[in-house]
């Protein structure tokens, strides 16, 4: 009977983790459009890698991980991949500094 419950619990938790993911991919979809909207305000290529910026970001969500108890290693790790898709599209989206 108990292997029964787990299983069903099982099942519940799945579908909370399923609810969650959707979230965080409607989120992420957010933040790529507001990074569409930087490109329009940038001029050139040098423009787009602002070192005090990833710094401030890095730093920011490192404190979050660690207020929420989240390992602050995975949490970097992720921003960053956010932050080298970020500057590629940037760099696909903006001229070339003539």
């Amino acid at each position: 009977m108990k292997k029964n419950n787990n299983i069903l619990e099982l099942k519940k938790v799945r579908k909370s983790i399923d609810d969650i993911d959707n979230k965080i991919i409607k989120l992420i979809a957010d933040r790529f459009k507001e990074i569409h909207k930087v490109t329009k305000l940038k001029d050139n290529h040098d423009q787009i890698i602002d070192h005090e910026r990833i710094t401030h970001i890095l730093k920011s969500v490192q404190a979050k991980a660690k207020k929420n108890k989240i390992d602050q290693e995975v949490v970097t790790r992720i921003w960053q991949i956010f932050i080298q898709e970020a500057i590629k599209l940037e760099f696909s989206k903006i001229k070339k500094t003539k």
